[in-house]
């Protein structure tokens, strides 16, 4: 049995190499593409934490999560949402097992407005109820945001993705759009509120990351 939540190339090139006369069992699209919402904003990386908050605390009709491209932003940026007021918590593969189980049940209970999370630890966990997903870094292939966009928009829901470009995404933001039957609109960017990111001991407007 070879299971894929997606039959990328190198999925199949797998199949025809290894496997005799097998069966395709598809099963059900839980994601609604006619009630999902895809929009990005260009943001200057000093805006890209503030257009968060903004945006954040505008959708406010369900559950969000927040994606980011390391542990490190991962915390960082949980950590400056509870600053301002949002309900958040980080979720990682550098947490303990029983510390992400907490924040999990947290989240599951109402308990959580923003799950901010990495791919790695976002990957096989059943959340439900997601009404937006939040790219605050961009991933590096279509697969990866097809993975993420699939958390929202399921069994009839309506679902919102809205992704923040700053000027180092662009790249990876290319690469998602290679796979052509996904719609993603610009949207002009609101007036927001400027709000203090602070990492460490540094302080500053804005956002960004080391990879790691």
């Amino acid at each position: 049995l070879l299971f894929s939540a997606t039959m990328s190339q190198q999925v199949l090139d797998i199949v025809r190499n290894y496997m005799n006369n097998p069966e395709k069992v598809k099963m059900q699209t839980y994601v609604d593409k006619a009630k999902l919402i895809q929009h990005y904003y260009d943001v200057e990386s000093r805006d890209k934490f503030s257009m968060a908050v903004h945006v954040l605390k505008k959708e406010t009709g369900g559950l969000s999560l927040v994606f980011c491209a390391t542990r490190h932003m991962t915390d960082s940026l949980s950590r400056n949402l509870a600053k301002n007021g949002i309900k958040a918590q980080p979720l990682h593969g550098g947490m303990t097992q029983a510390r992400r189980k907490q924040v999990m049940d947290m989240f599951h209970d109402g308990k959580l407005d923003v799950l901010v999370a990495s791919d790695v630890a976002a990957r096989g966990l059943d959340i439900k109820n997601v009404a937006l997903v939040l790219n605050y870094d961009l991933p590096k292939s279509s697969q990866d945001y097809v993975h993420r966009i699939g958390r929202t928009a399921r069994a009839g829901s309506e679902g919102k993705v809205i992704s923040l470009l700053a000027p180092a995404d662009h790249d990876n933001f290319r690469r998602v759009l290679e796979d052509r039957s996904l719609m993603v609109q610009k949207e002009k960017v609101p007036e927001f509120e400027r709000v203090e990111f602070t990492r460490g001991e540094s302080r500053g407007f804005g956002g960004g990351g080391n990879r790691g």
